[in-house]
């Protein structure tokens, strides 16, 4: 018996990137998959090799040049095997046209989401009303303008903690470059989305760096 866990923030991010658009919702999976054939059983036979791999002396798994895209084959691999929402558009199965004020408006946000942005900015830049913007993008994305543009900043906000040097980068500079101004909010939205508090997420690299220090020592 093979046991894996995937964190559902990574496959969501995946899946965004695969979407070409930001999820504001949770995926849901079915809770069983037949792994008898097709693309579920393709998707165990990549698990096990990355499992037998992964732990054998001078696999190239361990380097992440190699191990790295691998995990992300992985991730993106699962989206394909087990039935959810998203399934056929990944696979490119479906085809759902939005309107052309839809997709200017995804591109101006994902972007400039950096930027003091505003709905009726935005709606002014596609040349349609704020209310035609909004309806649109409820239909077709949805979630409003607002509620897309929040989850574009947080998923930024939480890939700069991610990367940045807690030695020199605090919580509120993140949260303030991502346009989140009121720093409580900002803690209680990154929690509710990625399952730990920013500062936790911050502190991972010197954790990551800290760990690394004392296997090259021992």
């Amino acid at each position: 018996m093979l046991g894996v866990k995937i964190d559902r923030c990574v496959v969501e991010d995946a899946l965004s990137d695969a979407l070409g658009r930001q999820l504001t919702s949770q995926i849901d999976f079915t809770s069983s998959v037949s792994i008898e054939a097709g693309a579920a059983r393709s998707w165990i036979n990549m698990l096990s090799l990355f499992a037998e791999q992964l732990f054998r002396p001078g696999s190239l798994l361990n380097h992440p040049l190699a191990g790295w895209p691998f995990v992300d084959s992985l991730v993106h691999g699962l989206l394909l095997a087990a039935d959810n929402p998203y399934r056929r558009a990944i696979a490119g199965e479906t085809h759902a046209a939005s309107p052309r004020s839809v997709r200017v408006a995804v591109e101006i946000i994902e972007e400039e989401a950096h930027l003091p942005l505003t709905v009726s900015s935005i709606a002014t830049r596609c040349h349609v009303s704020v209310r035609a913007l909004q309806q649109d993008f409820r239909r077709y994305m949805g979630a409003s303008p607002t509620a897309y543009l929040r989850e574009v900043r947080l998923r930024r906000a939480h890939q700069s903690l991610l990367e940045s040097d807690p030695s020199v980068t605090s919580v509120s500079s993140v949260a303030y470059h991502c346009r989140f101004t009121n720093l409580g909010r900002f803690a209680a939205a990154h929690t509710a989305r990625y399952a730990e508090p920013p500062a936790a997420t911050l502190r991972r690299r010197a954790f990551r760096r800290s760990q690394a220090n004392l296997r090259y020592t021992e």
